[in-house]
């Protein structure tokens, strides 16, 4: 494929993409008059309840901090062919690495945050590792495998924080507040939803795994194993050792929104960690086609929606479930861009 195509399907893919959010908007509005809301005030709700206000505005950009990074933790595997569905395991995994130094270390900030960092980035990274191994040698498929992972995870913290070492308090389900010196300092102090420097951290990585992706033989040796893996393999690309290494890089970035989630915004980790923002990364993968950069707006635009469901009820009288619904009509929309072209493609071949 020549620049010129690429440069096309490039812009196909992005007005694509604009289409299946106007699409879904309009849906979830439809839902919202069948269900007794206002036209008018579900779009003034949508929107004050997103940028229209500090409040927020703060919200959708604190939301947008993890779903940046678990849209990275979907779109870098699927480059080489893998479907990651494990972020929720290693974004709890990442944010009780993090917690851990936060509690039982007290160093400088200078220190312990990249300590948090580290560790929070080497247990999301494991716990990529080991479906992205079982994939590799053993041939068991990712999906099933990061499910399961995910279980794990998830039982496995709620023990820690509930009746385990981690529990702060005999009665809650949750970690004591970490050290100061391991909280990420605020980035714009806004009244009771101040947002972290975790933003910068998840932009940062964006250009990290872009450049990786375009400049590096690791980047195009995951690409072509996505691509073709028996082709790969026969121009001497270890395929196995790829798909480790890209389940690792999905690892590390889901378990980078535990750790900015956890040292950024709550400062404990609880029995009700919201792991569903993992589950949302997938549709911000989708939408932004696992682009580095397309997820930074993607990531936006659900923070966005996830930050007007109080608003919506209020004072639209509009169920929450229309945000979900709204994120449904993503997913189903971008994945149409990919098979009605393989229907187009099959009635082709049976005319021939």
């Amino acid at each position: 494929m020549d620049d010129k195509t690429m440069g096309l399907e490039r812009i196909k893919g992005f007005l694509f993409s604009i289409l299946a959010v106007i699409v879904a908007l309009l849906v979830g509005v439809i839902f919202a008059i069948i269900s007794g809301g206002n036209f008018i005030d579900t779009f003034k709700a949508l929107y004050m309840g997103s940028f229209g206000t500090k409040l927020g505005l703060a919200a959708t950009l604190n939301n947008t901090v993890p779903l940046i990074f678990t849209g990275l933790a979907v779109a870098l595997p699927f480059k080489a062919g893998l479907f990651n569905i494990g972020g929720a395991g290693q974004m709890y995994i990442g944010a009780v690495g993090a917690v851990i130094v936060g509690l039982y270390i007290n160093l400088p900030p200078i220190i312990e945050i990249p300590l948090a960092f580290t560790v929070g980035i080497i247990f999301g990274a494991i716990w990529g590792i080991i479906p992205g191994y079982l994939k590799a040698k053993a041939g068991v498929h990712e999906v099933i495998n990061t499910i399961m992972m995910n279980y794990i995870a998830i039982y496995f913290v709620r023990y820690l924080v509930s009746n385990g070492p981690l529990n702060g308090m005999i009665g809650t389900a949750r970690t004591k507040i970490i050290n100061k010196s391991a909280q990420l300092p605020i980035l714009w102090n806004f009244p009771i939803n101040p947002v972290s420097t975790g933003i910068i951290f998840a932009i940062l990585l964006c250009f990290v795994y872009y450049w990786i992706l375009e400049n590096t033989t690791i980047g195009f040796e995951l690409k072509a194993t996505g691509q073709n893996q028996k082709a790969a393999s026969y121009t001497g690309i270890n395929v196995n050792k790829n798909i480790i290494i890209a389940m690792a890089f999905g690892g590390i970035a889901a378990g980078l929104a535990g750790v900015c989630f956890t040292l950024g915004q709550t400062h404990f980790v609880s029995n009700d960690f919201p792991v569903e923002m993992a589950f949302t990364g997938i549709a911000v993968a989708l939408l932004g086609r696992n682009n580095p950069f397309g997820v930074i707006p993607a990531a936006l635009l659900f923070g966005a929606l996830q930050a007007s469901n109080l608003q919506l009820q209020l004072y639209a009288n509009v169920p929450k479930d229309v945000v979900n619904i709204i994120q449904g009509v993503v997913i189903l929309f971008v994945a149409m861009d990919k098979v009605i072209p393989e229907i187009l493609a099959k009635r082709a071949r049976r005319k021939i």
